[in-house]
């Protein structure tokens, strides 16, 4: 089996809601807010990006092949 046949396909979604600012992580296969692989809640869009791109970036590194979910977010920015 190809790393091609493993990859899983993640993109982030930033929203907004009322006075808070969302960041979530989905794969193409599923890309519904119900069941995201990641999200967080933040008090504003910078730190909402942010928080997304960070955690991209860690599954690229520490869980390129794996199907397991990220820990949700603990802390607002």
């Amino acid at each position: 089996m190809s790393d091609l046949d493993t990859e899983l396909h993640l993109h982030a979604r930033i929203f907004r809601t009322g006075t808070n600012w969302y960041a979530d992580l989905d794969d193409e296969l599923n890309p519904q807010p119900d069941a995201p692989y990641w999200h967080g809640s933040y008090t504003t869009q910078r730190a909402a990006i942010d928080a997304a791109c960070a955690r991209l970036a860690a599954y690229h590194l520490t869980h390129r092949l794996s199907h397991h979910q990220l820990p949700k977010a603990t802390t607002s920015a």
